[in-house]
């Protein structure tokens, strides 16, 4: 079987008619047409005429490399999968006083899945090791800080897992910058770069021997930096291109096939994240939550070094190729947007620093807190200016994000939808396996087993979305409608666990909201390319999943402020100073508390994790309320409008 399969027709569809599938290739792309209030179907202003566009010829990879490409994404997914394990349950709480080309795809994004999966299980182990469990969330906000932007720390902040010393423009490695800046590079070479600064600055972590340590300076910076962070621009390129390159694998007829493919390697990484992120906490050293990752990239790197074709996605047409020389000539480095992505990161650098800090470390009334969201806010408003001049006709540069596409109502909404799904999806991710070990007080293991639910459920319905997306041809709307109300209602459900018997009422509650997160999240990825021309995919897929890094980075620091501040009323009437001292250092010091004062303070904890969820709720409810005011269109669109 030929590697390659190439789509040889050039003629036009008829409107509203689904075009025969030639040799396996996509369909043709039709014109919109007008709905009643005089728009466009895009929601852009887009040319009503009916007039025919041709169809440019793709060529898509199949075979063994299709399926090889998909076990290299599944390597990515498994770190990552580890990692939030590791990352939830591995942590101490500290209280708020001081406070074939598709298979080597999946082999890159199990890497950053396992990242995630493990880090959130093992971040109570993590900050017990390394002393500092009141500052265990910037374990995580370091890491995804740099998928959105860059953070900047004072040196006080010792336990700080994150950055170190202020060079707020220092990384360039965030979804959006990747994913824009692949459309002039190339999306080989970043994938490979990205997996190369992941695997590095893994090993880096996993040598360090206690938290000050990772106040270092660079041997080729002369400036502080934080490690994490920087693997976290490495994972942020890669769940960025991997996220880009998904679509352009294969025909959209066949995005069932694909999305079922990447369900299964996500159920893979979600087991054996987990249970791995366990066994290194309950029988092995946390610093192998970091090394693991190395010979895993080893394996996607050779397998998209070797398999990916070099012009990936325009192998089939020899007129698009570009050498690598060209890549990187005067001209084409000309194209990048770098003021522009340096004013997003600065931006959100100061946005997300300022969420996390506010009712922490710092009053939400104080100087520090106000002048850093005011400059975020400003920073973000000159980027937005400055766009709209990149934007202009005749200019050399390329908007890092076009803002013509915010004109589209449809558009605008997906990019909202996905930033307020964030916060839930990100908050249960991350607390849920913490508030298993405070309240329940098990060992990262069985936390890591507990949240299989939530884990296994979610690749399902993005599977079942899929097939329903491409089989049936159910329009993106209700999908995504159906998963915010399943988020909403286990989400609500998962806020009133009493503390006694919350191990086994939660796991009902995990389905639900796996499903949720599972068919909502994919269902806005299955809605990008039927809103956008397919020059702007790149960017359109990287946004959408930047707004919802960035939501749930937000998220994960309103929702510690939430926990910490519940938890400072509460607990000094149960604890001493010093106790209260030792907890904040060790959740491990809870369970050498006399019976009566354990209980007492596990539940205060449930009762935090609570208010916790309740707080998420608002935001899933506004999901739902954006969702249907902004994607609500007379003819809702299928996989059959799609533009590619």
């Amino acid at each position: 079987m030929s590697p390659e399969r190439r789509n040889t027709s050039t003629s036009a569809a008829p409107e509203n008619e689904m075009p025969p599938a030639l040799s396996g290739g996509p369909p043709v792309l039709m014109p919109l047409e007008l709905d009643a209030g005089g728009d466009t179907r895009d929601g852009g202003g887009g040319n009503p005429e009916t007039a025919e566009t041709p169809q440019v010829q793709r060529t898509y990879i199949q075979g063994w490399r299709l399926y090889t490409l998909i076990t290299a994404r599944l390597s990515y997914l498994f770190t990552i999968g580890l990692r939030v394990f590791m990352k939830c349950c591995c942590t101490e709480y500290v209280t708020g006083t001081d406070s074939s080309p598709a298979r080597r795809l999946c082999l890159a994004l199990l890497l950053s899945f396992l990242e995630t999966t493990i880090v959130s299980t093992s971040l109570v182990s993590i900050t017990n090791a390394l002393g500092g469990f009141e500052q265990r969330d910037w374990v995580v906000t370091s890491y995804l800080i740099t998928y959105t932007g860059k953070l900047s720390s004072s040196s006080s902040h010792k336990a700080c897992v994150l950055v170190v010393n202020p060079f707020p423009l220092f990384l360039p490695g965030f979804l959006i910058i990747y994913a824009k800046f692949s459309d002039i590079l190339g999306r080989k070479l970043l994938i490979l770069v990205a997996v190369a600064i992941f695997a590095i600055f893994s090993i880096v972590c996993g040598s360090i021997s206690d938290m000050t340590q990772l106040y270092v300076l660079a041997a080729c910076c002369s400036v502080p930096i934080v490690f994490r962070a920087f693997q976290g621009v490495g994972a942020s390129g890669i769940y960025a291109m991997v996220t880009v390159i998904q679509p352009e694998l294969v025909p959209p007829e066949k995005w069932g096939h694909l999305l079922a493919g990447v369900a299964m390697v996500t159920v893979v990484s979600s087991v054996l994240g987990p249970i791995l992120g366990g066994l290194i906490n309950d029988h092995g050293s946390w610093r192998w939550v970091f090394l693991l990752n190395a010979p895993i990239a080893a394996v996607a790197t050779a397998m998209i070094a070797f398999l990916m074709p070099t012009h990936f996605p325009n192998q089939g047409n020899p007129e698009a190729h570009v050498s690598l020389r060209a890549k990187f000539s005067r001209t084409s480095l000309a194209r990048l947007d770098v003021l522009g992505a340096a004013l997003l990161l600065a931006a959100t650098v100061l946005i997300v620093f300022g969420f996390e800090e506010a009712g922490s470390r710092y009053p939400w009334a104080s100087a520090p807190i106000l002048s850093t969201l005011v400059i975020g806010a400003l920073l973000l408003v000159a980027f937005i200016f400055w766009e709209r001049i990149v934007g202009r006709p005749r200019r050399v540069q390329e908007p890092i994000f076009p803002l013509r596409l915010m004109k589209r109502r449809v558009f605008a909404g997906l990019m909202l939808v996905g930033f307020l799904t964030g916060p839930p999806f990100m908050t249960v991710l991350i607390n849920l396996p913490q508030r298993i070990q405070a309240v329940d007080g098990v060992s990262p293991f069985d936390a890591g087993v507990r949240l299989l639910p939530l884990l296994l459920s979610s690749p399902v319905a993005t599977a079942l979305a899929g097939q329903l997306a491409t089989k049936l041809k159910v329009p993106p709307f209700y999908l995504t409608m159906f998963a915010t109300s399943l988020q909403m209602l286990g989400i609500g459900l998962c806020s009133s666990v009493p503390f006694r018997g919350s191990s086994t009422t939660i796991y009902g509650y995990e389905v639900l909201m796996g499903f949720g997160f599972g068919m909502g999240l994919v269902s806005l990825l299955i809605y990008a390319p039927l809103v956008v021309d397919r020059e702007d995919l790149a960017v359109t897929m990287g946004a959408i999943t930047q707004v919802r890094v960035l939501g749930g980075t937000i998220g994960l620091a309103i929702s510690a402020t939430v926990l910490n501040n519940h938890l400072a009323s509460r607990l000094p009437s149960l604890l001493t100073s010093s106790e209260m001292q030792q907890v904040s250092q060790s959740l491990s010091f809870v369970s050498s508390l006399p019976d009566a004062t354990r209980d007492a303070v596990r539940e205060v904890f449930a009762e935090g994790y609570n208010t916790q969820m309740r707080a998420m709720l608002y935001f899933s409810a506004a999901t739902w309320l954006c969702a249907a005011v902004l994607l609500w269109e007379k003819r809702l669109r299928t996989i059959v409008d799609v533009k590619a």
